[in-house]
């Protein structure tokens, strides 16, 4: 088309007519203007198509990462569980009338056994569209605040585990404890690495009844693991809701963003 006009102008050039050529020229003009306003609408549609693609791409991500956190929450739950279990029968073994220490003392280490693993929320997706600039690709402006929510109260609440965590093991662990006596040179693991050709195991060995004021100490001590493994059961159950909130939002986003 250009070719053509360019070919008339030339003529009426040769012809004289000046005027002619002025609308031909002008012509000519119009003509790559408007080549190139369609072609930067076509780039326009097309990275508008790429951003949308982008963005339901990372929805997913960000769903992928959430269902990882569930998955996560639940094994920790579990793990939770069990270890208010093993508290009960601690307390149980502590009230009676004969305390057997081997048992006592792999009961109150099953109460704290794998506490201090928290909840750390998966942050891959999130972590990518940040450092990479593109987290203005999530059009749904009300879904990113809650997404900026959803990491900051996860991490809040596994801070609380933290706390919680280290007293219990604070206690346990406490250099004032009796260990002897409290039983924990009978648990299997300490017992594994005691050099029987240089230590007379019999001798750590404790027959006699358990004095009270080590039963009363382990039994308060049995309560404030319940109160610590309690407490992450309550977080717990905060979390999943704020998890199963957020995995639905981000399962319609994934399915729906066109």
């Amino acid at each position: 088309m250009i070719k053509f006009f360019r070919k008339i102008r030339e003529k009426n050039m040769k012809a004289g007519k000046v005027k002619s050529y002025l609308l031909y020229a002008i012509g000519e003009i119009v003509l790559v203007v408007i080549g190139i306003l369609i072609a930067l609408q076509i780039n326009t549609w097309n990275q508008a198509y790429e951003d949308r693609q982008l963005e339901k791409a990372y929805y997913c991500k960000l769903l992928e990462d959430v269902t990882q956190d569930e998955a996560l929450l639940k094994k920790l739950n579990e793990e939770d569980q069990e270890r208010i279990k093993w508290v009960n029968q601690s307390i149980h073994l502590l009230q009676q009338e004969k305390v057997n220490r081997t048992e006592v003392a792999n009961a109150m280490r099953n109460s704290i056994n794998l506490i201090r693993f928290n909840f750390k929320p998966s942050l891959s997706a999130f972590d990518d569209l940040k450092s990479s600039g593109k987290l203005g690709i999530l059009r749904d402006l009300e879904l990113k605040k809650k997404l900026l929510n959803y990491y900051a109260v996860l991490t809040g609440y596994g801070d609380i585990q933290d706390i919680v965590a280290d007293a219990s093991l604070e206690s346990y662990l406490h250099p004032s404890k009796d260990f002897l006596q409290a039983g924990f040179s009978q648990i299997d693991f300490v017992q594994a690495e005691l050099d029987t050709s240089i230590v007379d195991v019999s001798k750590l060995s404790e027959n006699s009844l358990m004095p009270n004021h080590i039963r009363e100490k382990l039994l308060n001590e049995s309560i404030l693991h319940l109160n610590s493994n309690a407490r992450k059961k309550a977080v717990f159950k905060l979390m999943e809701a704020e998890i199963l909130v957020m995995k639905a939002l981000l399962e319609k986003k994934c399915s729906l963003v066109k």
